[in-house]
């Protein structure tokens, strides 16, 4: 039962991501039209703003995914209950706090990084966007506890809708409220989102009342203590998307900030079409650390290779396209555009292979590498965004967010392969090592096509004809591959043998 709960997690996981990447581009493009690229800047930096104060979420959502599932294999239904509430009142009170301290903080750094004519605009949504944080950092417990009990399916079904719902809303006010509209819509949906999310744990934990009002000293200790570590990663994590921004818009300008907000969104989105199905296993390690603790390396292993097999071809396939999603985007060939989406690109590559040691270190409670490869993107961010956007400007942020998430990430995987003695060789999988060669040949190739041929076709044709040839180089790779022989036989196995026994 578990291996299949674990893939159906995967699979929904994976849905989601690609649902909510198909509502954002549709999104995006109306908002370009109907607001504008710089008001999408403002709405931008806002959001990344506010963001900051999330610091005072106390890391009690990672908290609440591990304590639930352990607390859950133990069959202790009381402890799990109390979790729930005690993280609950935590975040909410102590949020609310930091929130109401932050506001005149917030106006300040605004009015630092955002030119004064559009500051007025900056300002009146600000309230309204510190509210919606509020209402998502809370929902976030209800959100863990579902993932706790490995029911990550249906917290991405709630959250698919919710996005959908955010898609429509956006569409309705928009159009009379402008700015003002983006932040009615994100309450509301933030709102309907909460409310669901708590109906849906509550079918979980019967032992929940209807209103969140026992708090658990030892329990808080507990989950504090793991908490305060995870903490320390989110507020350096916390950090990347408003520095750069800040610093795009000092070194770059407000429509560099916009054209960096959708490369950015756009490649998170697909990056955690891949992570998100990694993700699951963080409650199993959780589970098998009580249970058995021999199986985690074996599982890390095959992870690792896993994601290297999609993640490869996947960010290959967006350099390759980054032309014809400007076209269809943004109406044009956008350049600023284009350049971003292929060094963005090259970044969450390398950030992404450290997702099967950074989820089991989350799995196993062992944050300490998380926790200084964290700081390192932070404090590499800073300090080369700064000296590199001051000679180069905006191109020059961008190339140091990149290098810092390069090297801020290796140290996280390097340091797991070195502390459980697996060959750094295993980085590189052996039955993989053809398709970097392939990759590495289709992105040259389309390169070399667009540079020669570039006004012989429209942006559409000829880079519909680029994505072709990508396709025919490397799709035979990956169908010969071992792992996707893995996959096929997993999935097999776990649905249609399963549903012919029954």
């Amino acid at each position: 039962m578990q291996k299949r709960q674990i893939l159906i997690n995967a699979i929904m996981s994976m849905t989601q991501v690609a649902v909510t990447g198909g509502i954002l581009f549709v999104l995006y493009r109306f908002l370009l039209k109907t607001i504008g690229i710089e008001q999408l800047g403002i709405w931008s930096l806002v959001l990344a703003t506010t963001a900051i104060t999330q610091i005072a979420n106390l890391g009690l959502s990672r908290s609440v995914v591990k304590f639930v599932a352990k607390y859950v294999a133990r069959g202790e239904n009381e402890n799990v209950s109390g979790v729930i509430q005690t993280a609950f009142l935590s975040m909410g009170i102590f949020v609310a706090l930091i929130l109401t301290i932050g506001y005149p903080i917030a106006k300040w750094i605004l009015r630092l990084i955002i030119p004064l004519e559009s500051f007025p605009s900056a300002l009146a949504i600000l309230p309204y966007a510190f509210l919606a944080l509020w209402i998502m950092i809370v929902t976030s417990v209800f959100q863990a506890g579902l993932d706790g009990y490995q029911r990550i399916d249906i917290r991405s079904i709630l959250l698919m809708g919710g996005t959908l719902l955010h898609l429509f809303l956006c569409f309705m006010l928009a159009p009379k409220f402008g700015l003002m509209g983006l932040a009615y819509a994100r309450i509301i949906q933030n709102f309907i989102v909460f409310v669901s999310s708590w109906i849906l744990i509550k079918r979980y934990i019967p032992l929940l009342p209807i209103f969140p009002i026992k708090w658990n000293k030892k329990l808080f200790k507990e989950i504090i203590r793991y908490g305060m570590n995870f903490q320390v990663i989110t507020i350096a994590s916390i950090l990347y998307d408003p520095v750069t921004k800040a610093l795009l818009s000092k070194f770059g300008g407000l429509s560099m900030v916009g054209y960096y907000e959708m490369a950015n969104k756009m490649i998170i989105q697909l990056r955690t079409l891949i992570v998100s199905a990694n993700q699951v296993l963080i409650p199993v390690i959780a589970d098998l650390k009580e249970r058995a603790p021999k199986k985690i390396q074996s599982i890390y292993l095959s992870s690792y290779q896993l994601i290297f097999y999609l993640a490869l071809p996947l960010y290959s396939l967006i350099i390759v396209s980054m032309p014809i999603v400007s076209k269809l985007w943004i109406g044009r060939n956008e350049r600023i555009f284009v350049i971003f989406g292929t060094l963005l690109a090259i970044g969450w590559f390398f950030y992404t292979l450290n997702a099967p040691s950074y989820f089991t270190n989350l799995g196993t409670g062992e944050l300490r590498w998380n926790v200084i490869g964290h700081i390192a993107i932070a404090l590499l961010n800073v300090g080369l965004g700064f000296s590199l956007g001051f000679f180069y400007g905006g191109i020059g942020v961008i190339i140091a967010w990149v290098i810092s998430l390069v090297l801020g990430s290796s140290i996280v995987y390097l340091s797991y392969h070195i502390r459980y003695k697996i060959p750094l060789i295993e980085l590189v999988p052996k039955a993989s090592r053809i398709i970097i060669i392939v990759c590495l040949i289709g992105i040259f190739s389309s390169f070399i096509i667009n540079h020669n041929f570039f006004g012989y076709f429209n942006t559409i044709t000829l880079n519909s004809i680029v994505i072709l040839l990508f396709s025919i180089i490397v799709f035979p790779f990956l169908w010969s591959h071992p792992m996707r022989k893995r996959l096929m036989e997993w999935i097999t196995t776990e649905f249609f043998n399963r549903k012919v026994a029954m």
